[in-house]
């Protein structure tokens, strides 16, 4: 049965795609076919850490242009994981960001049935694991992600504005559209691995990993899990895949 994980943040700077990102290779490299999808149209990142090979982006398929195997790049070779390590980029040219403010609601309410028709032809393929990294807030095409998935991971940090706007997303969006989820606090500023709360606002905190200011000065498309799998970063992810599994 084929896994899809929407990653979410109520706000911006969560450490959002890293996570997503890292998860996505830690789930590979256990030999899990795995897609990772960048739906954060507004904001796309994947294109810096990875080298886009197709000529489809996932801007085309959600517009109906292509299949979603048309926008797949294989890079199991590159990181040398066991299992497929496909990822879908989303258009960074500025054209393309400008254009989707145009998209009415018929255009978001299709790409929602792509993204739904796009996981079947996934499962179809024997994907074990896709991964959204979607945009933050209550943008369209973040809840067309979390709508799609089957768990999400709330990526929260200590500040005022993500405690008050987790809360509303957990309450307002997950709970209304009966999504299991869980938060993992990330850049946490106290010095230590025990979570804390175990629940907060009635959902899960499946992870605590603290600030670590020498990974921003890693290589920017370093992927820690695979390059350096002892890193206490590495082994949070690890920590959480497992969580995720658990929760199934």
């Amino acid at each position: 049965m084929t896994l899809t994980l929407a990653i979410h943040s109520s706000k911006g700077g969560t450490g959002k795609t890293s996570i997503a990102v890292n998860l996505a290779v830690a789930f590979a490299l256990e030999g899990k076919n795995t897609c990772l999808i960048d739906l954060d149209l507004r904001g796309p990142s994947l294109c810096s850490m990875f080298e886009p090979g197709t000529h489809f982006w996932i801007n085309d398929f959600l517009s109906g242009k292509c299949s979603l195997k048309d926008t797949m790049n294989d890079f199991q070779k590159d990181i040398e994981t066991d299992g497929h390590m496909y990822v879908s980029f989303s258009n960074p040219d500025i054209k393309e960001i400008r254009d989707l403010v145009s998209k009415d609601r018929n255009w978001q309410a299709g790409a929602l049935k792509a993204l739904m028709n796009g996981k079947k032809e996934l499962a179809y393929q024997n994907m074990d694991i896709i991964i959204f990294d979607t945009s933050p807030g209550v943008e369209y095409e973040s809840i067309n992600a979390v709508a799609a998935s089957d768990m999400v991971i709330i990526v929260h940090n200590d500040t005022t504005a993500c405690f008050n706007c987790t809360e509303q997303l957990i309450k307002g969006v997950y709970t209304l559209l009966d999504k299991k989820c869980a938060i993992v606090d990330n850049m946490h500023h106290g010095n230590c691995l025990d979570i804390i709360e175990k629940k907060r606002y009635g959902a899960p905190v499946i992870a605590t990993i603290p600030c670590m200011c020498e990974i921003a000065t890693r290589g920017r498309n370093e992927i820690l899990v695979n390059s350096d799998p002892e890193h206490l970063f590495s082994k949070s992810i690890t920590a959480i895949k497992d969580k995720i599994v658990e929760m199934q």
